[in-house]
């Protein structure tokens, strides 16, 4: 009887123990989505206008994709953006609204054509609405230099001050200065890190951050070559700044008659413009 009982309760755990772990065992193996892509998919070519902010200020151009495989594209992006020293101040006149920028000698203009390759990355950790990537482009740029103030005196400097100089050389706009204007031909390339939104591929919509540089071998000369030195009234020059033939200004002295301010080197042309950028790219997918 007793061995009857043992053998029924054994059967018994036996039975309900099964069942248990066949209830709270391990679930089912469930297989591995895969993630969507715009190759596979069929959209292998975009267009996108992007804009972009950086301590130069603004740009926009346009942005050419093509796709190569299901998570790699070439990337051709052409735009217009602006160059400047990075040691410019601006300065705002409230009472009449007018900005300046001291020693500041022209404004420059570039145009860069860049190529490169464009990669995404944690495809299958982060979900197909928030594609990470990052891309390398490189390519020439076209650079256009222009007169940023009305250089009367052809001296590479701004007399501004009309108790000190007699005069005040006016500052042009934007649209003025062209006829002094020069062209440049340098080598540039920036590196990005960004996230394409939206599971309607169809739709471009990216933003990236990154870094932007540009190099002229033969510099551009964005601040004042010269400065006069107002401490050497009537002394010659130690160190000509070298840009033109003239190496004095003429300045008003406290008893009303006129000496010479002595020109000095004052800026290199430069060569490297560097700076970090935001961009927004907007376009379609086909």
């Amino acid at each position: 009887m007793k061995k009857l009982i043992f053998f029924t309760l054994l059967f018994s755990l036996f039975w309900v123990g099964n069942h248990a772990f066949a209830q709270f065992g391990e679930p089912e193996v469930q297989e591995k989505e895969v993630p969507r892509n715009l190759y596979d998919e069929g959209y292998r070519t975009g267009f996108g206008f992007n804009f972009s902010l950086n301590d130069f200020g603004v740009g926009a151009g346009g942005q050419f994709r093509f796709g190569l495989n299901s998570y790699t594209e070439a990337l051709i992006t052409l735009k217009m953006t602006g160059l400047k020293d990075p040691t410019e101040q601006t300065f705002i006149d409230y009472t009449f609204g007018f900005k300046t920028v001291p020693e500041k000698y022209q404004r420059v203009m570039a145009v860069p054509l860049y190529i490169g390759l464009k990669k995404r990355f944690f495809a299958d950790e982060i979900s197909d609405n928030f594609r990470v990537y990052s891309s390398l482009s490189a390519g020439p740029t076209f650079a256009v230099s222009y007169a940023y103030f009305n250089d009367v005196t052809e001296n590479g400097f701004r007399e501004n001050d009309t108790g000190i100089y007699g005069r005040s050389e006016r500052v042009n706009d934007v649209f003025s200065g062209w006829g002094d204007s020069e062209t440049h031909w340098g080598f540039g390339g920036e590196f990005v890190i960004g996230v394409d939104f939206g599971e309607k591929f169809a739709n471009l919509s990216s933003v990236q951050f990154g870094y932007t540089m540009n190099y002229f071998s033969d510099g551009i000369q964005v601040l004042e070559p010269c400065q006069p030195d107002l401490s050497r009234i009537n002394q010659q020059p130690v160190n000509p700044c070298g840009f033109s033939d003239i190496n004095a200004v003429p300045v008003l002295l406290g008893d009303g008659s006129v000496g010479q301010a002595p020109l000095e080197k004052a800026n290199d042309p430069r060569k490297y413009f560097g700076t970090a950028q935001i961009s927004f790219i907007f376009g379609w997918m086909w």
